[in-house]
């Protein structure tokens, strides 16, 4: 689905605003959400001036893009919140991007939709352009299959284990999605965060 839990978008963003990237890649970005929530946290909220960037005289100061591959889904895409939208498969795109080229990458409710090894090579591409990875996945696998839509067939089921074993080593709280960090060392508990 091109869009998410509600319950997991507060953990997800605490963890965005903590870390507080330059660059940020949504692959998967479907309707946006995540893009818009970021741009309105990292680059609005705590500006004072935020009107002159709304107004287009001051420039946003995080770079956010996006992969999207079906293209039902662009017209929803609040195109303010995206610098770029690669519109495309994800698995072809992911190749064409430079070493380290965001400080964060976000894919969300979205590797489900790969077979396993599809999904552990998008992973390795993913660790070599991003810096920092958040991964949500559903815990309880739940067949789906929406006529017209292919990229949106569940292929693979995933566990705790088995994204620990792609690298990902810390989890954050949720009931019902696996939310793992790559490369994002807890919060330091003397700063109060």
């Amino acid at each position: 689905m091109p869009f998410s839990n509600a319950e997991q978008i507060s953990p997800i963003m605490a963890e965005i605003i903590r870390l507080n990237p330059h660059s940020i890649l949504d692959v998967g970005c479907g309707l946006g959400l995540y893009g818009m929530l970021c741009r309105i946290h990292l680059d609005l909220y705590h500006d004072v001036k935020f009107y002159q960037k709304l107004e287009g005289s001051s420039r946003w100061q995080t770079q956010i893009d996006g992969i999207e591959g079906c293209k039902t889904y662009l017209p929803f895409v609040p195109g303010w919140a995206y610098d770029h939208i690669y519109v495309g498969n994800a698995k072809d795109i992911l190749p064409m991007l430079a070493n380290n080229q965001y400080d964060l990458v976000l894919i969300l409710a979205m590797i489900e939709h790969l077979t396993e090894d599809q999904a552990i090579k998008m992973i390795s591409q993913l660790k070599r352009i991003g810096r920092a990875i958040i991964l949500s996945v559903p815990k309880k696998w739940q067949a789906q299959q929406i006529p017209g839509y292919p990229l949106e067939t569940h292929r693979s089921h995933w566990t705790e284990q088995a994204l620990r074993d792609v690298g990902f080593v810390r989890f954050l709280t949720h009931w019902g999605a696996w939310l793992a960090m790559y490369g994002i060392p807890p919060a330091d508990p003397a700063n109060n965060q």
